[in-house]
């Protein structure tokens, strides 16, 4: 599939196998390489040697796509791949016709340079006609081009907001943790069955929703 419309010298296009990865991953996820996964991709590389940008924390930008077999979450397996992978990696994941987009800031391994440590995951739903929204801009630096896709497919934020990246993934970590808040509190009042315990859980959890509001 080519979702990003790139630059020839940018084209890889070479089939990485996916037993690459089993080192970094559990039986279980290595189940789910097996079961759930096609094929993996490598299509384009955006460099300095590729698209003449250079980046000061994105050295490199790795295009990958994953064919599923069948569309299943596969979240728990795409760490595996980030962190076997030191460069920063767009995912295209794709069933049928269907498509999503799955990125993550990271930062390399303290001990082990050749690791990389994931930060915070960006991702877009299941779409199938909006492959326009989300093309690269190859302006600027390796790091804007970055940072500019990761606010096209967060759900919180537009690309013309002011903020940063760093920025975005503490809001997005605080929406997170709002929403987890959120659950936990639902689940207690559903639990609950006296009316005088359900009413400072009640008025918690209008406050956590109104704080949720300001951050969307």
């Amino acid at each position: 599939m080519s979702f990003f419309q790139l630059p020839i010298q940018t084209k890889k296009d070479k089939s990485i196998p996916k037993n690459a990865f089993y080192d970094y991953a559990t039986t279980k996820q290595k189940q789910l390489f097996v079961d759930v996964i096609d094929k993996i991709r490598w299509q384009n590389k955006l460099a300095s040697d590729t698209i003449n940008l250079e980046g000061v924390e994105v050295q490199e930008i790795q295009i990958i796509e994953i064919k599923l077999k069948q569309r299943k979450n596969i979240e728990s397996v795409l760490p595996i791949i980030e962190k076997a992978i030191p460069y920063h990696i767009i995912f295209i994941i794709s069933f049928n016709d269907e498509v999503m987009l799955y990125t993550s800031q990271k930062h390399a391994h303290p001990v082990n340079e050749n690791n990389a440590v994931v930060d915070w995951a960006f991702k877009t739903d299941w779409f199938s006609d909006k492959k326009e929204e989300y093309q690269l801009d190859l302006k600027v630096s390796l790091d804007k081009i970055f940072e500019d896709f990761c606010f096209k497919i967060s759900n919180n934020s537009s690309i013309t907001s002011e903020e940063d990246l760093k920025a975005l993934i503490e809001k997005e970590q605080k929406i997170q943790e709002l929403r987890n808040q959120i659950s936990k509190i639902e689940t207690q009042i559903k639990r609950t069955k006296q009316f005088n315990k359900k009413q400072p859980l009640n008025s918690k959890l209008n406050l956590l929703k109104t704080k949720l509001e300001e951050y969307l």
